[in-house]
């Protein structure tokens, strides 16, 4: 699986995706951060309150279970699957 190829697919179908963060997760996927990248991706979607339809949610679900984080990081995002 190429993450970074994956992670990128998830900022960019991401609707209302603060510029900043953007930039930022970007940025830590570039330099191989992706767990950093996983984290922040979901608090921006918590925080900001931004929906995510379910193909986004089973992406960022398939990258967080291949590098074997805790489930409970986008579990709490289910909830704002439009």
């Amino acid at each position: 699986m190429e993450l970074s190829n994956l992670l990128k697919e998830i900022v960019k179908n991401i609707n209302n995706l603060p510029l900043k963060d953007e930039k930022d997760i970007l940025e830590f996927i570039e330099h191989e951060e992706w767990g950093i990248a996983l984290e922040t991706i979901c608090s921006v979607i918590e925080q900001e309150d931004i929906p995510v339809d379910e193909d986004i949610f089973s992406k960022i679900e398939v990258a967080g279970l291949y590098m074997e984080m805790d489930k409970s990081l986008w579990e709490e995002i289910s909830k704002q699957i439009r």
